[in-house]
């Protein structure tokens, strides 16, 4: 892994952890953060010790959104080259072929609520908030990334007001998964990575592919592509394996299917 220099890179357990790291802009993305998160999310889009990817700021904040000095300090064209560039990023992050997760603290406005969005699942501290508030600036939100994850309503409600929502109304709309203590978020959201992980970049990959895929389908095509990949994944190997030790769990009196649950 390159070393960058507004980006700490890391990976533990199956897990390529993402820190935004550039303190004096609040981690507002500019071209240099763009260019290291493309970068980082390409050297472990195949790598098969990588089978999940948190992005995370710090326990005070995440991301101010766009670095809006390079808008206003730049001409047309380089204008054009920045919203390609972010182009690249979204799509980088929203079509990524491994599961990812967003780790949320403090105010999350704009473009900063957008990679969250962009993410498939973000978990967020009780103090953290969110806003679509490019309109403010004269600019337009991700809507489509937030109608991903709440009702059409709210979502036109953000995208057209900018105001900022609470981290428990996030939780409630479905824009958060889960609340988390102030202090505790990159234990909780380096948990549930860690978890998605345990699965191996092979499965994790091809569950990702589904997510990605099936919500546009209808349903009779959905169930159709879906049943594909269950008879895809039944003749692999890892498959086999895991049979194997699920059964040898079920003799000795313990499931596999139910060891997280909260019975």
């Amino acid at each position: 892994m390159a070393t960058f220099k507004y980006l700490l890179a890391s990976v533990e357990d199956g897990v390529g952890i993402m820190q935004l790291n550039h303190p004096e802009k609040r981690n507002a993305l500019g071209w240099e953060l763009h260019r290291e998160i493309i970068a980082a999310l390409d050297a472990w889009a195949y790598d098969d010790e990588v089978a999940a990817v948190l992005i995370i700021g710090n326990e005070d904040y995440f991301c101010a959104g766009w670095a809006l000095d390079v808008l206003q300090d730049t001409k047309d064209s380089d204008r054009t080259k920045f919203t390609d560039l972010a182009l690249q990023l979204m799509v980088a992050i929203y079509d990524y072929r491994k599961p990812t997760v967003a780790a949320v603290a403090g105010v999350a406005p704009g473009y900063g609520m957008d990679v969250a969005n962009m993410c498939d699942i973000t978990i967020a501290t009780k103090t953290a908030s969110f806003g679509s508030t490019q309109v403010k600036y004269a600019m337009n939100g991700f809507y489509h990334g937030m109608l991903g994850k709440m009702n059409t309503q709210r979502a036109r409600r953000m995208l057209f007001t900018g105001d900022p929502i609470s981290a428990e109304e996030g939780l409630r709309v479905g824009l958060v998964d889960e609340l988390v203590e102030v202090g505790a978020l990159r234990e909780n959201a380096l948990r549930l990575a860690k978890q998605i992980a345990e699965n191996g970049a092979e499965l994790s990959t091809v569950l990702k592919e589904v997510a990605l895929r099936a919500q546009n389908m209808d349903h009779v095509g959905a169930t159709a592509y879906e049943l594909r990949v269950t008879h895809d994944l039944v003749q692999r190997g890892l498959f086999a394996e895991r049979i194997a030790s699920g059964l040898e769990k079920l003799k000795s009196g313990r499931s596999r299917a139910t060891e997280r649950a909260a019975l």
